[in-house]
């Protein structure tokens, strides 16, 4: 029986820490939009205990969970290399899917599911919540505010020390960093890229300390005509971590982290023009001015991200539940779409390229 409110049935694929520690635990804090009806996972005591807190019906399979005629959304939870499977098996039962990161290793991958969301009439929503997180939102206002002038380049730095052993360091499971981490990491970039030319992509992956395969440590640089150059570091080698972020422009700059942000700027209509001169200085110095700096700086209003290893911060995922309700309940157009993801998926299936792994 469906409740005034409506709330949406949902089947979550995979008790992990995604499936169990993000959207079971923060789907029930929205009981008027979603509630949890059943659950599924190849370990049979890690499904019965889920069912039993979050009292829903408890299936040994995907297969199981599907032919759930009360399940409307199906989360896909599961290890990395069976999210595309898995969310087209979904689509293919008439279910909303919600697919957790990465959103496919290929293009290819994406452009199957979304064909696949279009035929059932479903929608099929990427789980990149870290899009609605404070410190991202700000530095766009900013950026786009023009007061530090023409962007020329970006740095993104999240950085640790520390080893990991999981089947996530396994490439025959699509884990590593840039499968892991990194479709959070790239999304921002491309946010901050925005719209245009693809961007040409530079790569380097390294495994340093995790004891499979995969890799940790990950540097990527993107570019593109009339764009900033923006450099990407996602490590488990760094013990002096550096700020998150360093916006330089041409009137100024910003730095910070995901809870403090500082800028400073140039109001340069109110410097003395400085024309070209061929001509040595009158005391052999380099050019030097006094300049007239301006400044402010942001501080975060409640919790922010704690990083990769930490349970990820609650206020994204219930923005994007909401989000997502509206869309299923009430047609309203997705804030993360489908084709602004497979963008971020075309530049991991290029680091993929230029680093061949296993995989």
């Amino acid at each position: 029986m469906i409740s005034a409110t409506n709330p949406i049935r949902v089947g979550i694929v995979g008790q992990g820490r995604s499936g169990f520690g993000i959207h079971g635990a923060n789907m029930p804090r929205l009981p008027e939009k979603y509630r949890i009806v059943a659950v599924a996972d190849v370990i049979p005591q890690r499904v019965a205990e889920s069912a039993a807190q979050l009292k829903a019906k408890a299936c040994n399979s995907i297969e199981q969970l599907l032919a759930e005629k009360d399940v409307e959304l199906v989360v896909v939870s599961s290890p990395n290399y069976l999210h595309v499977d898995h969310s087209l098996m979904a689509l293919n039962a008439g279910k909303h899917v919600l697919c957790e990161k990465p959103f496919g290793m290929k293009v290819a991958d994406v452009d199957r599911m979304i064909a696949a969301a279009a035929k059932a009439g479903k929608v099929l929503q990427p789980f990149q919540q870290r899009r609605y997180e404070q410190d991202l939102k700000k530095v766009k206002e900013i950026m786009a505010s023009g007061i530090l002038g023409e962007i020329k380049f970006i740095r993104l730095g999240w950085h640790g020390f520390k080893r990991r052993w999981d089947w996530q360091t396994l490439t025959r499971f699509s884990g590593g960093d840039l499968n892991n981490n990194g479709p959070h990491l790239i999304d921002y970039a491309m946010e901050l890229y925005g719209e245009g030319p693809e961007p040409e992509v530079w790569c380097d992956l390294q495994r340093c300390l995790c004891s499979g395969d995969a890799e940790d440590h990950i540097k990527i640089i993107i570019r593109g005509p009339g764009k900033p150059t923006i450099e990407m570091e996602l490590s488990s080698v760094v013990a002096y971590g550096q700020d998150n972020w360093l916006v330089c422009g041409t009137s100024g700059g910003l730095r910070g982290g995901t809870t403090k942000l500082e800028w400073k700027w140039v109001d340069w209509s109110k410097m003395p023009p400085r024309p070209v001169s061929d001509q040595p200085t009158p005391d052999r110095s380099y050019n030097s001015e006094q300049l007239t700096w301006q400044s402010d700086r942001w501080d975060a209003s409640g919790p922010a991200d704690g990083g990769a290893g930490a349970v990820p911060a609650m206020g994204p995922a219930l923005a994007l539940y909401c989000d997502l309700y509206e869309s299923i309940r009430n047609g309203k157009p997705q804030f993360i779409t489908p084709q602004s993801v497979r963008r971020r998926v075309a530049v991991i299936e290029k680091c993929h390229q230029l680093c061949p792994t296993a995989r």
